[in-house]
């Protein structure tokens, strides 16, 4: 869900063609994905066939023909309605919580911490998960360092969730 939200996006930001659209998207998260043709052309034909994109063909001479992807009213609705659709299947995946983040400037306070919550309470249950896996009897040393550097970035993740539910009470 997050590649489709992360393609209207910068639709919306401006209208732009496929390359376009996918150096754009490498540009700000490209640590974290990959944006493949093999992803974004179908997602950009889905999105054209369901109304959120209108495609006009710029032709260019000696080269081939690109289309331009603009959003239209239904795509923007779509984008707020991808933004506040985090499930708790949605708040196990990593990438899934950071691009919804990286959008809070389009959500209202309350959906900003149910976001954070629902993945908080992920965090918590993995990380006694993890906690509880370290106490038993493991397969040797590297193991238990494995999962000892999940316990920190486990830590890290929520203390960063605090300091950003905190920073939504301040602000």
């Amino acid at each position: 869900m997050y590649l489709e939200l992360l393609i209207l996006i910068q639709i919306d930001k401006s209208p732009k063609h496929g390359y376009e659209i996918k150096k754009e998207i490498q540009k700000d998260l490209g640590y974290l994905m990959d944006v493949n043709h093999n992803m974004l052309y179908p997602t950009l034909r889905k999105f054209t066939d369901e109304g959120f994109v209108r495609k006009h063909r710029n032709e260019q001479e000696g080269r081939p023909n690109q289309y331009v992807y603009e959003i239209t009213e239904a795509g923007r609705e779509k984008i707020a309605n991808l933004i506040n659709e985090f499930t708790e299947k949605d708040a196990k995946h990593q990438i899934e919580f950071m691009v919804r983040v990286s959008l809070f400037d389009r959500i209202s306070k309350e959906d900003r911490n149910r976001i954070l919550d629902r993945r908080k309470k992920d965090l918590e249950a993995l990380l006694s998960d993890i906690e509880r896996r370290l106490d038993e009897e493991g397969d040797g040393l590297f193991r238990d360092e494995v999962l000892r550097y999940s316990v920190s970035q486990v830590q890290g993740e929520l203390a960063w969730i605090d300091r950003l539910a905190s920073s939504l009470t301040d602000g």
